[in-house]
C-alpha cells in the first residue's frame, strides 16, 4: 500500500491509502483500488464507493473494514471478466467520528476534532469525499454507493442532499454539486433513528450513541432518517436500491430495512427486474451484524450482482 498519485505510476492494479479529501482532520481520508488507468467520463464503467459503519463513533471500524469484502469481490470479478471490466475503481471512505469516551481500548479525547463530530459533520465529510472523487476521476453519477449500518444511513442521506443544503447551510454549494449515484447497496442499515432508540429503550447505549452523533432533539432524528426522506426529488437519478439484512443481526433489527423497503415502494421503486427505478431486498440468514463485512463473501457477491444488474439494465434501455 502506498499513497501515490495515480498519474505518476504505470503499474496497475494500483492501491492507494490515506488520500486526503479535506484538511479538516487526519480522518478525512480515503483509500483507492484502481484496476487500470482511470478514464474520465467512461460510460462503460462504474466506480464503487464504500462507507463504513460503527455507530458513527467506533474507531475500530474504519475504511479497512471493507478489506475482506474487497478481496472476495476482486477474486469473483477476475473469474467474471464482464464484471471486472465494469469496475473503474473502488474507494473506501473515512469520516470524522462522534465521541466515544467509553470505548474499551481507544476512548475519544474531547480535544480531538476527529473524534467529536456531530451531525451534519458525518454526511458533510462523505459528501466532500464523493465530490473529491467525482472531480478527480470525472465519473459523475456512474457509481454505486455502498454502506454498512450507519454507513448505509449516510449512503441514503447523500440522495437527500437538497435537504442538507436547505436545512443546515444554505450558503454552501457542496451538497448541490455532488451527483447522486446510479445505485445504492445498504447493508444492515439504520433508516429510522427514532425507531432504533424506541425499540431499544431498555439498552441506554442506543440512545447515548444517537445523542452523541446528532444531539438530543427528536426532530433532528426524524429529519435525518432516510425512511422519512423524499427520493422523488433528491434521487431522481436512482436506478437500483438493494437493501440487505441478516436475520441473525443482533444489533439492528430487520424492521429497519423493512421500513425502508416500504418507503421506497411508496415512492415508485418497483420489484420487477428491468424496472427503471427498482428496489431489491436480500435476506441473509446466519451472519451477525459485523460478520457481514468481517467474512465478506456474501457481501461481495451482492455487490458483484448489483454491478452486473446496473450494467445489464443500461444495455436494455
Amino acid at each position: 500500500m502506498t499513497t501515490t498519485n495515480p498519474s505518476s505510476v504505470d503499474s496497475y492494479p494500483l492501491d492507494l491509502t490515506n488520500i486526503p479529501y479535506a484538511t479538516t482532520t487526519p480522518l478525512n481520508n480515503l483509500s483507492l483500488h484502481l484496476p487500470r488507468p482511470p478514464v474520465p467520463n467512461d460510460p462503460n464503467r462504474l466506480f464503487l464507493i464504500y462507507i463504513h459503519g460503527g455507530a458513527w463513533r467506533d474507531p475500530a471500524i474504519l475504511a479497512p473494514s471493507f478489506a475482506a469484502t474487497q478481496t472476495h469481490l476482486l477474486a469473483i470479478a477476475k473469474s467474471n471478466p464482464s464484471t471486472l471490466n465494469a469496475i473503474s475503481g473502488i474507494a473506501t471512505l473515512n469520516y470524522r467520528l462522534s465521541p466515544y469516551p467509553a470505548h474499551p481500548t481507544s476512548p475519544s479525547n474531547p480535544h480531538d476534532p476527529s473524534r467529536n463530530a456531530r451531525h451534519p459533520d458525518h454526511i458533510n465529510d462523505v459528501l466532500s469525499a464523493i465530490l473529491y472523487l467525482q472531480e478527480t476521476y470525472a465519473f459523475g453519477h456512474r457509481y454505486v454507493l455502498i454502506g454498512h449500518s450507519c454507513g448505509a444511513t449516510l449512503a441514503l442521506q447523500v440522495t437527500m442532499k437538497r435537504y442538507w443544503g436547505a436545512q443546515y447551510d444554505p450558503t454552501s454549494a457542496l451538497e448541490l454539486n455532488v451527483e447522486p449515484p446510479v445505485a445504492i447497496v445498504g447493508v444492515s442499515g439504520i433508516y429510522d433513528v427514532p425507531r432504533l432508540v424506541d425499540d431499544n429503550a431498555a439498552i441506554p447505549a442506543y440512545r447515548d450513541l444517537v445523542v452523541n452523533a446528532m444531539g438530543g432533539e427528536r426532530a433532528v432524528w426524524e429529519g435525518v432518517s432516510p425512511s422519512r426522506g423524499d427520493f422523488r426529488e433528491g434521487w431522481a437519478e436512482g436506478n437500483l436500491v438493494v437493501l440487505v439484512h441478516s436475520e441473525a443481526d443482533e444489533l439492528v433489527g430487520m424492521e429497519q430495512s423493512e421500513i425502508m423497503w416500504d418507503a421506497f415502494g411508496e415512492q415508485g421503486f418497483e420489484e420487477e427486474v428491468g424496472s427503471q427505478r427498482r428496489r431489491k431486498f436480500v435476506r441473509l440468514t446466519d451472519l451477525k451484524h459485523d460478520e457481514v463485512w468481517e467474512d465478506g463473501r456474501e457481501f461481495a457477491g451482492i455487490i458483484k450482482q448489483t454491478v452486473d444488474e446496473v450494467v445489464a439494465g443500461e444495455k436494455n434501455t
